[in-house]
């Protein structure tokens, strides 16, 4: 288990961990492309059209096109890049699960005694007192956790930043259920 100094303020998702790595994703960039080039070509389409021609076949072209270019923007701008842990070349995904303030003491108990032997039945929520931002590599050799505490208005940090990886992540993986989602 690896801690890293930080500020209280900070969280998991805005820290960095030196085996982490920032990367564009050219698969990620060429789809932005083909949904931008299916936008110009659908507006293009639209404004082909004549104007005896069906009005609303040039105006959902044209909406359509539209869409997809908006779309395009956002992937471009927000998914061009993964997250890799390094030593495995794994991508790394974020996640939150939410729980009751029962369960949040149990976990944080669990991460106090570096016991991660026992599986974690827990029922996670949609919304909750408790928090725990998790990162997880695709082949689970990495997770870092955090977990928080809601108090009016904001979540506040109860533990640091930890990072397992190896032995240490599968552990925690297999414990709490912790899942790589696409």
């Amino acid at each position: 288990m690896n801690k890293l100094n930080t500020r209280e303020t900070d969280t998991l998702f805005s820290a960095s961990h030196p085996y982490i790595h920032i990367q564009t994703s050219i698969y990620q960039i060429i789809l932005s492309l083909l949904v931008a080039l299916g936008g110009v070509v659908s507006i293009v389409f639209a404004l082909q059209l004549d104007e005896d021609s069906d009005t609303s076949l040039s105006i959902a072209l044209l909406t359509l096109g539209v869409i997809l270019l908006i779309f395009a923007i956002y992937r471009f701008s927000w998914k061009s890049t993964d997250m890799i842990y390094q030593p495995t070349g794994s991508i790394v995904r974020k996640g939150t699960l939410y729980m009751d303030v029962v369960e949040l003491q149990h976990i944080q108990d669990m991460i106090k005694k570096m016991d991660f032997s026992n599986s974690f039945h827990s029922s996670f929520k949609s919304s909750g007192i408790g928090r725990m931002d998790y990162m997880i590599s695709q082949d689970g050799r990495f997770v870092a956790i955090q977990l928080l505490c809601f108090v009016p208005y904001t979540y506040e940090p109860v533990t640091e930043k930890i990072y397992y990886t190896e032995d240490e992540a599968f552990a925690v993986v297999r414990c709490m259920g912790l899942k790589y989602n696409n």
